[in-house]
């Protein structure tokens, strides 16, 4: 829990606190306007509207945290397979990321899974499909 004591989590909680308080006044302008002489049944609907836009956004900013933490444990949990976890490095160059590297399985890691075959077998079959259509194009 201590981790949304961090500076980007107290960023998140100031901004979710700020807009909850300003959508349920303007819900409560909505509601004076609908009951001013100018105001209708616009005015009553955007009233209803806004409190239910401030409790969206504290449902939201409650699963944000949730799921930081569902993300965490997963990713320390010891019984997850090498395979199960997403490694990547992140290739920068001159203060810019460039791309992401990814570690290439091996051939027997490939071969191993019967989809991935598949998968591959209709890749190859698409290539030599269009390989065959562009060379009648010449």
């Amino acid at each position: 829990m201590r981790r949304f004591l961090a500076p980007k989590w107290l960023a998140l909680h100031v901004f979710v606190i700020a807009a909850v308080l300003v959508m349920l006044r303007l819900g409560l302008w909505q509601w004076h306007r609908a009951e001013s002489a100018s105001g209708g049944i616009q005015n009553f609907a955007y009233a209803f509207q806004w409190p239910i836009f401030a409790v969206f956004a504290i449902v939201l900013w409650i699963r944000t945290m949730y799921e930081d933490l569902r993300h965490d444990k997963s990713a320390e949990s010891p019984g997850q397979s090498p395979q199960q976890r997403v490694e990547a490095d992140v290739v920068r160059g001159g203060g810019m990321v460039i791309g992401v590297t990814t570690p290439i399985p091996s051939q027997d890691e490939i071969d191993a899974d019967p989809e991935v075959a598949a998968w591959n077998a209709r890749l190859a079959a698409l290539n030599a499909a269009h390989a065959a259509t562009e060379s009648r194009r010449r």
